[in-house]
């Protein structure tokens, strides 16, 4: 029996992220904000990696200017050298995981938008979004934070080392599963944010993996057949496979890309869904079919997709 609720869980998820893709096929305008973050992210980077290539420079000037002015040992060099990277890696990874959180949640406020039949659009989105900035920006705190303890985490060798990164992986992807339609819908900190995040994964864990897997396989699949068309087929059929390389790795990266931007969309479509369910108790129209009893009911009388703590209306500006 326990078992057999294992499968009916994770059969609902897979059936929740098929519909996802449904949806998105049917509102295709949905993969703008996950390509407006990858275009983002790529100038971002760019102009990241010239600022810390100046850092490192004007860090290695002023620390040789310190050594010629005063006495300073090599350990004190090295321990200014640390502080400076530990400030810098913190840097990158606060306006990754903010900047990362924004777009995902201008996203999910418009798929929440449509559940609803409420009109919605990019700047919808975006507005809704900017509605949660301070918590984006905490919360980016919080990831930074995080990410510092798993790079810790990962220097360490040995198989209890990977063990411990696995276990603490595994928490934080179920802590933060739901945490930012909770952030959007519920309009609360943090703290209270992580909190409910908890929760709903703790009601829905099974239908929450199923939908990751059913998604993941999608996408995983297209993009090992495009990796094996565009690079593998060249290198084990063709005599000289540089010749053909030239011209096929560049399609084969812009195509990751889109399925890339496919993932995040289908993923955030099927994580709202999930989120109205266990909020309202009903899985939006667009999953009509899907058996909602194989999911375990919960209902909250002061949160979900029509409201939340703040007041705020999905679609609204």
């Amino acid at each position: 029996m326990v078992l057999q609720s294992v499968f009916a869980r994770f059969r609902t998820g897979f059936r929740i992220a098929k519909a996802s893709f449904g949806v998105l096929r049917r509102e295709k305008w949905l993969l703008v904000f996950p390509l407006l973050y990858g275009l983002t992210w790529t100038v971002g980077l760019a102009l990241l990696v010239a600022g810390l290539f100046v850092a490192l420079i004007g860090v290695g000037f002023g620390l040789g200017s310190l050594e010629q002015i005063a006495s300073v040992s090599d350990g004190t060099v090295d321990g200014v050298a640390q502080v400076a990277m530990l400030v810098l890696s913190f840097l990158v990874m606060f306006v990754a995981t903010a900047v990362a959180t924004f777009f995902s949640a201008a996203l999910v406020h418009s798929v929440g938008s449509l559940f609803h039949g409420e009109p919605t659009s990019l700047r919808a989105g975006f507005a809704g979004a900017w509605e949660s900035r301070r918590t984006i920006l905490t919360w980016g705190v919080v990831g930074a934070v995080v990410g510092l303890i798993f790079q810790a985490l990962e220097s360490q060798e040995g198989w209890g080392a990977q063990i411990v990164r696995a276990i603490a992986g595994a928490a934080w992807f179920m802590m933060t599963f739901f945490i930012v339609p909770v952030i959007v819908f519920q309009g609360g900190g943090v703290r209270e944010s992580l909190r409910d995040s908890v929760s709903l994964f703790r009601e829905t864990w099974g239908e929450a993996g199923g939908v990751s897997l059913g998604v993941g396989l999608v996408t995983v699949t297209l993009g090992v057949f495009v990796v094996a068309a565009g690079i593998g087929l060249p290198l084990l059929l063709v005599a000289n496979p540089g010749s053909v390389l030239v011209y096929t790795v560049v399609p084969t990266v812009l195509l990751l890309g889109a399925l890339a931007v496919v993932h995040i969309a289908a993923t955030a479509i099927a994580k709202t869904a999930l989120y109205q369910y266990a909020t309202d108790g009903e899985l939006p129209p667009e999953f009509e079919g899907i058996d909602p009893d194989a999911i375990v009911r919960r209902k909250r009388d002061s949160s979900g997709l029509t409201g939340g703590t703040s007041g705020q209306q999905p679609g609204q500006i």
